[in-house]
């Protein structure tokens, strides 16, 4: 057995020790596939999917007991883009129609987060995709620029997971970056990143209909001084928050409220201590809720239990998509994905006079298939909120219906690679989209 040991002992170790030797160890490789997918999120569902529907041997391992990602582990609703970008999208949404499990909210749509785990396992069933849960990807096995795969720890210890085209879909671009890829982290001049939300459930909202953020801002504010309730609200009157989300179940709502700031999603310690403020602000919240006139009777049925990150390192790719592009509602001849959604910054340091950005003129736009390709790195993609692009527009695609129209491009993608014996960046990205479109895909 390797282990790691201390030389001296540990008792007597100098003052300002900041590193230790581990033992060299041989690390068995636990299985080879065509297409590994790395993160089971939104994107990394869209990937392995379209990969498997493709014909490759796929494989997605997970760190959860469960599929779906901010869906389910964050409980984060609504489904925004659902309707845009087909084939594999598609199938997620009917699957919840057909359960029962979809409802219209607003400009959006809700689901029922119990019953997508279900659906999108029977998904990869029929599909065929080996799904690998309780795996936590910790390194990536390059070759030169080639990644061969990446290094997991489990219950079974460390083993290797070898592929010949590698998806990186764990939401912080964790693959890319082990890999050696280069990215950007937070907006230019700070470094700061959009704040962190614990998403919350709540039952007891009988017929309450929300009319706006502001309006609830208002009536929460009012609650708190008329009750003398002395707990203030982790955010100003804005347009993007707080929301009780209509869950599909009767007298249910999804709540995107809380906020924590000036922390780093990557660091333990921040998400750690961001956690358990925000579940704090959770409790809190409810309090005020049940002085909100036509809200007296909730009660917070269960908080996230992963905490919500819209933004971390955004991997430096073949292209770069920008707010400009954003701005001309810009098409590409190899547009993978489409999306209208808007340019949604929660304020990353409330206070300091830094204009956010937040509701930026944008028009319905398209991601080119150069943002999933990592510079200088062969037989890896990246999808979902990780690919290339500025703070500006990350803030636009970073929503899940979006997240999964990367993914099931990137899955494809890295199949139609496999199969030919190509380097991703290789494929002809005009093909590509063609391919897609001939899937279903709403590209013009």
């Amino acid at each position: 057995m390797n282990r790691t040991r201390l030389t001296p002992h540990p008792m007597d170790l100098p003052p300002g020790l900041t590193s230790i030797r581990e033992a060299v160890r041989e690390t068995p490789v636990r299985a080879t596939c065509d297409v590994l997918v790395v993160g089971g999120g939104p994107a990394g569902v869209g990937a392995a999917l379209a990969a498997a529907q493709t014909g490759a041997d796929a494989l997605l391992v997970e760190r959860y007991g469960m599929l779906g990602g901010m869906w389910t582990a964050g409980l984060v609703n609504p489904f925004f883009e659902a309707t845009r970008n087909g084939w594999i999208v598609t199938q997620i949404v009917r699957r919840l129609e057909e359960a029962g499990a979809w409802m219209p909210w607003r400009w959006a749509y809700t689901f029922d987060p119990e019953t997508m785990r279900r659906e999108l396992e029977r998904l990869m069933s029929e599909a065929g995709v080996r799904l690998l849960y309780h795996c936590l990807c910790v390194d990536s096995i390059v070759e030169g620029n080639r990644v061969r795969g990446v290094v997991i720890e489990s219950k079974a210890g460390r083993e290797a997971l070898l592929a010949n085209v590698v998806v990186d879909c764990t939401g912080d671009g964790d693959v890319a970056a082990r890999a050696g890829a280069p990215f950007e982290f937070g907006r230019l001049g700070d470094g700061l990143v959009q704040p962190m939300t614990l998403m919350f459930e709540i039952d007891g909202t009988g017929d309450f209909a929300q009319d706006s953020a502001a309006a609830l801002f208002d009536a929460m504010a009012q609650a708190i001084e008329e009750h003398n309730l002395g707990v203030e609200l982790p955010f100003g009157r804005a347009n993007y928050v707080p929301w009780l989300i209509a869950l599909p179940a009767a007298g249910t709502a999804a709540v995107q409220l809380t906020h924590v700031y000036r922390l780093n999603p990557l660091d333990p310690a921040d998400l750690t201590a961001g956690t358990i403020d925000a579940r704090r602000q959770a409790a809190e919240a409810v309090k005020i809720l049940r002085h909100v006139p036509g809200l007296q009777g909730v009660r917070l049925r269960r908080t996230a239990a992963q905490i919500g990150v819209r933004e971390t390192r955004r991997i430096l790719g073949a292209y770069q998509l920008s707010l400009d592009d954003l701005a001309a509602g810009r098409r590409f001849p190899d547009g993978i994905a489409s999306c209208a959604f808007g340019v949604d910054i929660h304020e990353p340091a409330p206070g300091a006079g830094v204009p956010s950005g937040h509701g930026a003129t944008m028009q319905p736009y398209e991601i080119p298939y150069r943002c999933l390709l990592p510079a200088d790195l062969l037989n890896l993609l990246v999808a979902g909120r990780c690919i290339s692009g500025t703070h500006e527009a990350h803030a636009s695609y970073r929503v899940t219906g979006t997240c999964v129209a990367t993914g099931q491009a990137a899955g494809l993608a890295a199949a139609l690679s496999s199969a030919r014996n190509l380097p991703p960046s290789q494929l002809s990205g005009p093909s590509l989209r063609a391919a897609l479109i001939h899937l279903g895909v709403a590209l013009p």
